[in-house]
């Protein structure tokens, strides 16, 4: 990582700024931002997946309980 001082226009005024790889604190943060927003949806899709796979096993448990009684009382 490189830190450098680049000029930056505020407010119509140019000042020296510091930035790491050419990025300032505010590009920074957007960029922080943006990824929380997608890391916020992936965890999102990630809930539906494992709530979608619990369904799935409960479903294949009671079929499988089903299965049992049938076999324990020659349903």
């Amino acid at each position: 990582m490189t830190v450098t001082e680049q000029p930056r226009i505020i407010n119509g005024m140019e000042h020296q700024v510091l930035t790491v790889n050419g990025m300032d604190r505010c590009q920074i943060n957007t960029r922080l931002h943006f990824l929380n927003v997608e890391i916020d949806k992936l965890r999102a899709k990630q809930s539906a997946l494992i709530e979608a796979r619990n369904q799935m096993d409960r479903h294949i448990e009671s079929r499988e309980m089903g299965d049992l009684f049938d076999e324990m009382f020659g349903g």
